[in-house]
């Protein structure tokens, strides 16, 4: 009854959320075609929300006893998400400069916010059912991203001033969507078993709990390749394949989110059926196709194949993402866990990012592209191997 309960609000939020989602999908590309931003800048508009989640790692704002941590869906969702309102106000005043302080404040928002809604999910579905719960929540999230973004594409390549629409109806659907979760009450979690240590910050978690480390290490191999990719991928599309908003739209937003809409429920039982990490090990290993299949065809046909396969292993890799530190927590509280998975975040989109943007300036697209299919492997073969040291077997 409890998870029925959870699911009315849960759906409704993360629908939503997907709204905000296709129409900020685009940042890269309208900071590159409308406003010529430099690969630095879109460097910045990436990098800079993941640096600010090493603050997860020692205090997150959204899990505190501030104001802002007792009210954290109407401060930093509500309240942060309706500055997407100001380019409509603002008109055609906006600069490359503005548009990518504002994307970044909006996405260290989203960002600290994560724990705290996936702690709500950890205490109201049962550990035997959150894979398929979250899998269904993908879902949602993916078709709401899907309608938005396809015609939003279209406008945009009609009217590249469209964004600030686009802006003002994805600050109505995120102050929907935080009010979801701000009605959501949280389960009471229950009492950890007395053999388990409970190590308080998420520091400390880090340090302590061995397995959980092996966790955000195998993480953190996989980040390097998939963050080494993003700032490079906007600039290859537009620079080297010249794709426009409607392709854009079409692969990244339809392709792509339906790829991750018919995958997510069938990964998600899965997750429950085989564990957590062998599903992550096998996310890892499809999305070494990704940009195996950009290298290999660098025209339409590679693009939108390309997304297909990369919805289908973000699937897989967004469960586990979203719910491996909280099943390592094993009945403890999981907002320390939670918090020193983002944080690891930070420290490999710094190193990921960086070394992504500089090796595509000096030497091209096919090092970094080559360079993410080989951590991809190496981060599944990590996990598969911690999987079989940890987990039970399958059922």
């Amino acid at each position: 009854m409890y998870e029925r309960y959870t699911a009315h609000f849960h759906l409704r939020a993360v629908a939503g959320q997907g709204m905000v989602a296709g129409v900020l999908l685009f940042n890269e590309y309208v900071a590159r075609k409308h406003f010529g931003a430099s690969q630095w800048d879109i460097l910045a508009l990436l990098l800079i929300p993941a640096i600010t989640q090493l603050t997860a790692v020692f205090w997150n704002p959204a899990s505190s006893r501030t104001f802002v941590g007792r009210y954290p869906f109407r401060t930093l969702g509500i309240g942060v998400h309706t500055l997407l309102f100001v380019p409509l106000l603002l008109g055609a005043w906006f600069g490359a400069g503005t548009f990518v302080a504002l994307a970044v404040v909006v996405g260290v928002a989203h960002i600290l916010l994560v724990p705290v809604q996936n702690t709500i999910v950890a205490r109201n579905y049962s550990e035997a059912r959150r894979g398929r719960s979250f899998g269904r929540s993908a879902a949602v999230n993916g078709l709401a991203i899907l309608v938005i973004s396809v015609p939003l594409g279209l406008w945009l390549d009609h009217d590249p001033s469209a964004w600030i629409f686009g802006y003002a109806v994805a600050g109505a659907a995120a102050v929907y969507a935080y009010h979801q979760w701000g009605l959501l009450r949280r389960r009471r979690p229950l009492a950890a078993p007395a053999d388990l240590e409970t190590h308080g910050s998420a520091w400390r978690t880090l340090l302590r709990d061995k397995r959980f480390l092996a966790f955000e290490g195998c993480f953190m191999v996989y980040g390097l390749g998939f963050l080494a990719l993003q700032p490079v991928l906007p600039i290859y599309l537009v620079d080297e394949v010249g794709v426009d908003y409607a392709e854009i739209g079409l692969a990244r937003g339809a392709i792509f989110w339906l790829a991750v809409m018919v995958t997510s429920p069938f990964a998600g039982r899965l997750g429950d059926r085989i564990g957590i990490l062998r599903l992550a090990a096998l996310g890892f290993l499809v999305l070494g196709l990704f940009p195996l299949l950009l290298w290999l065809l660098p025209n339409r046909v590679g693009l939108f194949a390309g997304f297909a396969i990369y919805g289908a292993a973000m699937a897989c890799v967004g469960i586990t993402w979203n719910l491996g530190p909280i099943t390592l927590a094993r009945g403890r509280d999981p907002v320390p866990y939670l918090n020193a998975h983002i944080g690891a975040v930070a420290l490999r989109a710094i190193v990921g990012m960086t070394a992504g943007t500089a090796v595509y300036g000096l030497a091209g697209s096919a090092p970094v592209f080559l360079g993410v299919v080989a951590l991809e492997i190496i981060a599944a073969v990590l996990m598969l191997r911690l999987a079989r040291t940890m987990e039970r077997p399958a059922a």
